[in-house]
């Protein structure tokens, strides 16, 4: 099965519209990263900048995928307007809520714990 066969089987099955898949998928990747690479990477910022590099990676990669046949044929001159417009639009979907989430953590104190934790239990 190739790649678009698989992304429209996604479509059908789900019902979503390709747009907001691809906001689930960089959401959802960014996410996963951040999960898997806590007991690997115990500082915040950086493990945030690597999930972000994964999202960015990933995108890329689904882009290429999705224009796989023309960029082999013809290479990256043969795209037409209409394939590089979509591509853009799918990259801006995938990663865009990921860079926002990332500068959210970065410049804003949102997602920092506003009371530092305590333990339930004291020791004697």
């Amino acid at each position: 099965m190739d790649f678009t066969a698989f992304k429209m089987n996604v479509v059908e099955t789900t019902g979503l519209a390709k747009d907001a898949l691809h906001i689930y998928v960089g959401v959802g990747v960014y996410l996963l990263c951040l999960v898997a690479l806590r007991p690997i990477i115990k500082s915040q910022g950086i493990r945030s900048f690597i999930a972000l590099i994964v999202v960015t990676c990933i995108a890329l990669l689904g882009e290429y995928l999705d224009n796989r046949e023309t960029i082999e044929s013809l290479g990256m001159a043969g795209l037409s307007r209409d394939q590089i417009t979509a591509s853009i639009r799918d990259l801006i979907n995938t990663c865009m809520l990921s860079y926002v989430f990332y500068g959210l953590m970065t410049w804003t104190k949102i997602f920092h714990a506003s009371n530092p934790s305590t333990k339930l239990l004291k020791q004697r």
